[in-house]
């Protein structure tokens, strides 16, 4: 029998090379940031709950990126985040030094083949999100429609507003899933304009974050005035904070939605968990997208963010990147069917 002997300074001496290449390497991306300036590239206009948590986290991520590098947030508005997600997806460097936060229904152009979607949400490297996000439609309450109910019956449809296709998709398909029909005006920059055109009575109805919509002006104010009353929330029981609003899944047994119709509910709420997401562009380093995630997860964890949001009362769930990687794969492979219907209300 031969009995082999390695003696532990031949492997240390035979591995020594690959030890010192893999420490230059996690060097070299520990130094990287240094001196340089991060940007968070946000898909809609200053004032919304995505601008809220970008500037938070530009606020208090530094301490956590090695180097201390500056991060800074760049507004980039314009097609339900169709804009800031082409930018961040083919024309930001995929160094590391910009990632994004966009609409968390932006997936659906993709979904759906829109020619404006010059993205693949697969490919992206995601960060992680604060929190998931159910969605809330409110209207004005000095309208006539008191409730979905009367939108369903309505001869006249209440006129919402929103920034894009993608971020009102909701707003579109309830007329598929329950048969409230609403006519939507788009091209909004951004929520704060939506709600400005809403104080205006421009439009008066739209759908957004919940927890947004329940912790900052000028909803807090609005609520105290009875301004607005709300329709219906997606999540699978109801907000306590929304307990007059019915969720989609009860309108939908109440109306008998199709087997279809439940599968399409199914892709829109998938919003909901991707909440406030950031991602960085295809082709970062994957020793630098682990750097920034777990800066990300730090953050996440800041006593002193912590307390800013505890303050402002915002919803605070964490999504790990991990978790919305996955969630990117599944929700853009959908069967043929599900894509017809969804572009048919879409009007792709």
């Amino acid at each position: 029998m031969t009995i082999l002997r390695i003696s532990f300074v031949a492997v240390f001496v035979a591995l020594f090379p690959l030890i010192a290449v893999h420490d230059d390497l996690t060097n070299a991306q520990d130094g990287f940031f240094s001196g340089k300036t991060v940007r968070i590239v946000v898909g809609s206009s200053p004032g919304g709950g995505y601008d809220y948590w970008a500037r938070l986290l530009a606020r208090h991520m530094p301490k956590y990126l090695p180097g201390n590098p500056e991060v800074v947030v760049q507004n980039m508005p314009g097609g339900g985040s169709l804009v800031a997600t082409n930018y961040v997806y083919s024309v930001a460097k995929p160094d590391g030094l910009t990632v994004g936060m966009p609409n968390q229904l932006v997936y659906m152009g993709q979904v759906v083949g829109d020619k404006e979607a010059r993205f693949d949400m697969q490919k992206f490297n995601w960060i992680g999100s604060p929190d998931r996000n159910p969605t809330v439609l409110f209207i004005r309450a000095d309208t006539p429609y008191k409730s979905i109910d009367d939108v369903i019956k309505a001869k006249i449809p209440p006129k919402c507003g929103g920034s894009g296709r993608d971020s009102s998709s909701m707003i579109f398909a309830l007329e598929d899933l329950v048969g409230a029909k609403f006519e939507v005006v788009l091209g909004y920059q951004g929520g704060s304009q939506t709600d400005l055109a809403i104080e205006r009575g421009e439009v008066v109805c739209r759908s957004m974050g919940l927890g947004a919509h329940f912790s900052r002006q000028p909803f807090t104010l609005w609520h105290g005035k009875d301004f607005d009353r709300h329709l219906v929330q997606t999540g699978r029981k109801r907000d306590d904070r929304a307990s007059d609003a019915p969720t989609l899944y009860e309108l939908m047994d109440r109306y008998k939605t199709a087997d279809l119709g439940r599968r399409l509910a199914s892709v829109l709420t998938a919003g909901e968990d991707f909440g406030h997401p950031m991602m960085a562009p295809p082709g970062v380093p994957a020793e630098r997208v682990k750097i920034i995630r777990e800066a990300y997860a730090k953050t996440l964890r800041d006593p002193e963010l912590l307390a800013e949001v505890k303050k402002q009362e915002y919803d605070f769930d964490p999504v790990s990147g991990d978790e919305l990687q996955t969630l990117a794969k599944t929700v853009v492979n959908q069967p043929a069917q599900v894509v017809e219907r969804l572009k048919k209300f879409l009007g792709n």
